[in-house]
């Protein structure tokens, strides 16, 4: 029998512990992946409505024509909706608690998932804030402990946070990996701390969109209309530093000195980083090196590839404009 160490051992059975907002999601794109899934509440209430929920997506996405209608049957007959907690645990090849961020509940949901689990099994937790680690303290077999952080809505945002506990083993973090790679996501790798890599972007972000509603500079309505018509537009082609290189780490910083100078706010203090890379000329593109490595030619090639995605990105959001 193949053990945890094996990477390349199949995750056929899953147990998702909280059938709500997440945790029907992923239990979803399981079920359509063939993962035979037990998907656990703690009232056929609860299951009821997240079956109900799962049936919706399912049919929608046959009148959007993304799913066969001859294969909804087959994926919803993939799913197990039970209150059985301790009894399916030890069937499934990967456990996922998906419960509300309430750090005690999840604290005793992870002793039931260390003390029942089958040893080889990965444990993981869609916390989108807690440390893996905490969560998991004194569970045994710490090498099988991967936190996956999905993202709402699961059963379609690409992106999932991978992080290891302290003890995990490199086997396993790569047969996450591979399981996750198989499932249509991009799984990244990040480190275990409060709020991990997105929502730490994504709360500053959203922190200053509301400073400048308080302050009156705009409505929630116009700041979103700026934002999905600007920098937001870029962001489904580029990251953020990736965007930083084609304008310049020298253009950056500045920005970041006037903000500083005329606000006065903490986080507008230019970055010790950036203010490096400025110093030893790696500007970006035009420099030929920034946060990435550019070799000749590589902005021309850049500025081809940008107006391409960009064009296909602008045909979409033009038809979301003229609805």
């Amino acid at each position: 029998m193949p053990t945890a160490s094996s990477t390349d051992q199949k995750i056929a059975t899953a147990l998702v512990v909280g059938a709500g907002t997440m945790g029907h999601g992923v239990a979803q794109l399981l079920a359509m992946h063939a993962v035979q899934v037990h998907l656990v509440d703690q009232s056929d209430e609860f299951l009821q409505r997240a079956r109900s929920w799962i049936a919706d997506n399912l049919d929608f996405m046959v009148a959007l024509g993304e799913l066969a209608e001859n294969r909804v049957a087959a994926i919803l007959g993939k799913i197990n909706f039970t209150t059985d907690l301790t009894g399916k645990l030890a069937e499934a090849a990967y456990v996922l608690e998906a419960v509300n961020e309430d750090f005690g509940l999840k604290r005793r949901i992870w002793a039931i998932l260390g003390e029942k689990s089958a040893p080889e099994a990965i444990l993981a937790s869609n916390t989108s804030s807690y440390d893996i680690n905490e969560l998991a303290e004194g569970v045994a077999h710490p090498e099988r402990i991967v936190g996956t952080h999905w993202f709402h809505p699961p059963q379609i945002t690409p992106c999932v946070e991978v992080i290891p506990a302290a003890g995990a083993s490199q086997a396993n973090i790569e047969r996450v990996m591979d399981f996750l790679t198989g499932l249509g996501k991009v799984p990244t790798i990040c480190r275990s701390a409060p709020g991990f890599v997105a929502n730490r972007i994504q709360m500053a972000l959203a922190a200053e969109a509301i400073a400048l509603v308080e302050e009156g500079l705009a409505t929630p309505a116009e700041i979103d209309r700026i934002v999905k018509t600007s920098f937001g537009f870029r962001l489904g082609a580029y990251g953020p530093f990736e965007i930083i290189d084609q304008a310049g780490a020298d253009t950056y910083l500045g920005i970041y000195q006037y903000l500083h100078a005329k606000l006065g706010r903490a986080h507008f203090q230019p970055p010790r980083l950036l203010a490096a890379q400025v110093k030893a000329g790696r500007l970006g593109l035009k420099s030929s090196a920034g946060f990435y490595d550019y070799g000749p030619g590589a902005a021309d090639a850049m500025r081809r590839d940008r107006d391409r995605k960009f064009y296909a990105r602008l045909k979409l959001v033009k038809k979301e404009w003229q609805k």
